[in-house]
């Protein structure tokens, strides 16, 4: 498999978070549109056993997470808990070179995020009343304002380059998740750049939530990550709405018995929605670190 990095540029306000499971459903969305269903459904067929795809979150630019460890492991100070929690960004062969005690900020990152709370009414169309009842019921969704964030994609010869750039343009003026038709989540990005990974080691580091359950893992630190999905395009039509999810965090640290050789752990989702044909991606990519004893 080959493992790109592109960076985005946003051209709007997000209303959905970059995590890494978000952008596969919308990329799938995207190959429908591009390529037609048929190629989706092919590329879909042995995603339970080898993934086409599997998309990381969208980081700091230059930047990826922490790992989830205990400070003891991390080599941090443990009289500077509060600079410690604040302290998450980490470059690429500070993480491979195990150096978790250079952790920068998002200031120094340059990493912003700007969340700010839209407070709308719905409107029922028929009766042109906020509701049954014709009283005001307001409510807010939040959306974000973000610097450039860097996106990593694991790609199987199934996919090639071409197509992977064409689906992300497809996405790029789609429009990343929520209330993408009133504007949000339109962006522009980077030419691709192949990321190689030469080090092997039995300790790695996930890029995105995953599912780490029955993988032969010797030990795992992480944060858990619960998804409350919901269906986007035409199937938001019917019953949108999927059963929760319960994955690890991005940023986790699983150590495996002896030097692991796949560039991903995890497995596909499925069963979590009243439409039978959806996956969910389980997967994640793995960054190899310094080996913890």
């Amino acid at each position: 498999m080959r493992l790109y990095k592109t960076t985005i540029t946003p051209l709007s306000n997000f209303a959905t978070s970059l995590k890494g499971d978000t952008i596969f459903g919308q990329m799938c969305w995207a190959i429908r549109y591009t390529f037609g269903n048929e190629k989706l459904e092919s590329l879909l067929e042995n995603y339970e056993t080898a993934p086409f795809l599997v998309v990381s979150d969208g980081f700091a630019s230059g930047y990826l997470p922490k790992p989830s460890l205990p400070s003891s492991l991390l080599d941090e100070d443990s009289d500077k808990k509060k600079e410690n929690r604040k302290n998450i960004w980490l470059t690429l062969s500070q993480i491979q070179n195990g150096e978790f005690n250079k952790a920068i900020t998002d200031e120094k990152a340059g990493n912003q995020t700007k969340t700010v709370a839209t407070v709308k009414n719905s409107l029922n169309y028929k009766t042109f009343t906020t509701d049954d009842s014709g009283t005001f019921a307001p409510y807010s969704e939040n959306e974000s304002a973000i610097t450039p964030r860097d996106i990593y994609f694991l790609v199987s010869d199934l996919f090639s380059t071409n197509e992977l750039i064409q689906t992300l343009q497809t996405l790029s003026l789609m429009g990343f998740g929520k209330n993408a038709s009133i504007g949000k989540g339109f962006f522009t990005f980077s030419d691709f750049e192949e990321i190689k990974l030469a080090q092997t080691s039995n300790t790695f580091i996930t890029l995105s939530p995953s599912v780490i359950q029955g993988q032969s893992i010797k030990q795992a630190y992480y944060e858990p990550f619960t998804r409350f999905g919901k269906h986007g395009a035409e199937l938001a039509h019917k019953n949108p709405f999927k059963k929760p999810i319960l994955m690890a965090n991005s940023g986790a640290v699983v150590v495996f018995e002896e030097a692991y050789t796949k560039p991903y752990i995890g497995k596909a989702i499925k069963g979590h929605s009243s439409h039978q044909d959806t996956v969910h991606q389980g997967y994640a990519i793995l960054i190899p670190t310094k080996e913890i004893n």
